[in-house]
C-alpha cells in the first residue's frame, strides 16, 4: 500500500450553505480542490441547490437527502482512477472506501449488509463512515459522554477487516477521539472525527486528509476566509459595499484601480492599497514582500536549520520530539523520548548537545517559534540543563511567522496563517500522515498515562514523518518568500500594506 495515499474531503455544513455568499463557497472549493465534498447537517433542498450551483466537477454527497432512493452511498478511491461512485461498480483495487448513511437509523441496515456480504469494501485499504448528524451526548450531571449507536458502530467496525473511521456530522471539526467499545466480548477501537455541523452560530469549512491507513487530519477554516472577506481590510460592511459596485470575487477587486477603492465610503488610501495588494496575492497564489527587511541573517553561506518541536500540549511538561531539517544536505535529525515520558531531560540533552557540537554556528528558523518553540526550549533548558542555557541563547534564532505576519513584511496566499495552509497554497505537497498537532499531543498524553501498555505506544515513525514534514514545509515557505517579488511601500497598489491579514484566522 502506498504510504502517502490519501483522499481530500471538504465538509461544507448545510447551515453554512444557508448563510455564506455563493462566491465564498465557490472560492473555498477552488482553494481546497477536494476529491469529495460532503454536506453534513439537516435536510435542506436550498443547500443542495447551492452546492450544485457552486460546482459541477467535484463529486459531493449530501447524506440527509439520500440519492435516487438509496439510503447508503458508497465511493471508492484508487491512485489510478481517483474517486468513483461505487454504487454499481465496486473496485477491488480501492485504497479508501467512503460510506455515507442517510441517518443513524440506517446503521443497522448497513451492519446487516456488511455481515451478510451484501455490501463490500476493500480489506486492503481503509473505510470512512459518514454519519451526517451523529453527535456525542454529554451529561452535565455526571460529566460523562455517551456515543449514540455505539452497538452498531462497533459491530460494523468488527465486521470489516480494514481500519474504520467514523466522521460524525454533529461534532465540531476540531473533535477527534478514539472510542473503545465492546463487541462480542472484545474491545473495538473506533476513531471518531467531527465534521463540523454543530448547532452554534460558527460557520466553518474543514478539509480532511483521509489516508489509506484509516487516519484522518482535519483543518477547520472560518468561512470569512473566503470570498471578499478574505482580503486585508475587508469586513462584512466593506464586502457589501464592494458587491454594490459589482465586485463579487477577489479577482474583481484585483482588476479595480486603487482610486476606485478609495472612492468607497470608509476606505482610505492605505486600506485600499492593502486590499488591492492582497487581492493580487490571492489571485496569483504567490507571496509578495512589502519591505526591504531580510527574513533571516546567517553567519556563513549555509542556509538556516528548520526547527520544529512536539510537546504534550500547549502548556507542556515535556518536549518529546525535536526535529531539525538541514536544507543544505537535505537531511533530517529527530530526537524522540520513546522510553520514559516522565523524563524530559534526556531527550533535551540529546538535542542540545548534538546541536551545539555540530551546528553551534548555524541560524535556526521556526514558524511562530518566539512564542512557542524557542520559548519552551529556553524554559526547559533553564530548568533541566542550565549549563547549556547561555549557549542556546547565543544562537541566532529567527521566526518566519513573526517576520511575515506579525511584523507585516509579506502578504501570503494562505487563507489562515497556519504553516500547513500557507505551504499548501504555495504548492507544497505535504506527506499524508493523517496527523495534526493536537493529535500528536493527544497520542503522547495517552502514552504518558499508559507507558507500559504497547497499545498506547505511538507510531513513532509516523510522528517523526509529521515533524519532518513541518520542517520541510517551513523551508518551502521560506524559499517562496525569499524568491518573491518585492513591492516598495510607496508603489501603487501596495503602499501602506501592513501584512496583518484581516479576515484571516490568527496563528
Amino acid at each position: 500500500m502506498a504510504l502517502d495515499t490519501s483522499l481530500d474531503l471538504l465538509t461544507i455544513p448545510a447551515t453554512s450553505l444557508e448563510r455564506v455568499p455563493q462566491t465564498a463557497i465557490q472560492d473555498a472549493i477552488r482553494y481546497f480542490a477536494p476529491d469529495l465534498i460532503t454536506i453534513p447537517g439537516p435536510r435542506n433542498p436550498s443547500s443542495l441547490a447551492a452546492i450544485q450551483d457552486a460546482t459541477t466537477d467535484t463529486p459531493f454527497t449530501y447524506p440527509k437527502l439520500g440519492r435516487n432512493g438509496d439510503h447508503i452511498q458508497q465511493f471508492q478511491y484508487t491512485t489510478k482512477t481517483g474517486l468513483t461512485d461505487a454504487t454499481d461498480n465496486l473496485s477491488s483495487e480501492s485504497l479508501i472506501d467512503i460510506l455515507a448513511v442517510q441517518n443513524q437509523d440506517i446503521l443497522p441496515n448497513l451492519q446487516s449488509e456488511i455481515e451478510t456480504g451484501a455490501r463490500h469494501t476493500n480489506s486492503e485499504g481503509a473505510t470512512f463512515l459518514i454519519v451526517p448528524e451523529l453527535s456525542v451526548d454529554w451529561d452535565t450531571t455526571t460529566l460523562s459522554t455517551t456515543l449514540p449507536n455505539k452497538t452498531e458502530l462497533a459491530a460494523i467496525s468488527s465486521a470489516l477487516p480494514e481500519p474504520v473511521t467514523v466522521l460524525a456530522g454533529g461534532q465540531p471539526a476540531e473533535y477527534y477521539h478514539e472510542w473503545e467499545l465492546r463487541h462480542d466480548g472484545s474491545t473495538v477501537t473506533i476513531p471518531i472525527a467531527g465534521l463540523g455541523a454543530t448547532d452554534n452560530d460558527e460557520s466553518k469549512f474543514a478539509r480532511y486528509s483521509c489516508t489509506a491507513h484509516g487516519t484522518v487530519a482535519a483543518e477547520a477554516t472560518d468561512t470569512t476566509a473566503f470570498g471578499l472577506t478574505a482580503l486585508n481590510g475587508v469586513g462584512p460592511a466593506t464586502a457589501q459595499r464592494l458587491r454594490q459596485t459589482g465586485c463579487r470575487t477577489t479577482a474583481d477587486v484585483r482588476d479595480l484601480a486603487v482610486s476606485d477603492l478609495t472612492d468607497l465610503a470608509g476606505i482610505g488610501r492605505q486600506t485600499a492599497e492593502q486590499i488591492h495588494a492582497h487581492a493580487d496575492v490571492i489571485h496569483s497564489g504567490d507571496p509578495l514582500v512589502v519591505s526591504n527587511r531580510a527574513p533571516v541573517k546567517t553567519r556563513d553561506d549555509r542556509p538556516p536549520l528548520c526547527l520544529d518541536i512536539e510537546t504534550d500540549g500547549l502548556s507542556p511538561t515535556i518536549i518529546w520530539q525535536f526535529g531539525i531539517y538541514d536544507p543544505g544536505t537535505d537531511t533530517h535529525q529527530a530526537f524522540i523520548e520513546r522510553n520514559d515520558p516522565t523524563d524530559p531531560e534526556s531527550v533535551l540533552e540529546a538535542f542540545i548537545t548534538w546541536l551545539l557540537a555540530n551546528h553551534g554556528g548555524r541560524t535556526l528558523l521556526t514558524w511562530n517559534g518566539h512564542t512557542f518553540d524557542y520559548q519552551y526550549i529556553s524554559q526547559f533548558l533553564r530548568q533541566y540543563r542550565p549549563d547549556y542555557a547561555d549557549e542556546w541563547e547565543s544562537m541566532w534564532t529567527y521566526d518566519l511567522y513573526k517576520w511575515a505576519v506579525r511584523d507585516g513584511n509579506a502578504l501570503l496566499p494562505g487563507r489562515t496563517n497556519k504553516l500547513g495552509h500557507i505551504a499548501r497554497a504555495l504548492g507544497y505537497d505535504s506527506e499524508a500522515t493523517g496527523l495534526t498537532g493536537a493529535q500528536t499531543a493527544a497520542a503522547y498524553q495517552a502514552f504518558m498515562r499508559h507507558p507500559d501498555d504497547p497499545e498506547y505506544e505511538p507510531d513513532w515513525d509516523r510522528h517523526k514523518r509529521y515533524c519532518r514534514d513541518d520542517c520541510e514545509a517551513l523551508w518551502y515557505v521560506y524559499q517562496a518568500i525569499t524568491d518573491a517579488p518585492r513591492r516598495d511601500m510607496t508603489d501603487s497598489g501596495s503602499s501602506g500594506a501592513a501584512g496583518q491579514q484581516a479576515g484571516l484566522t490568527d496563528f
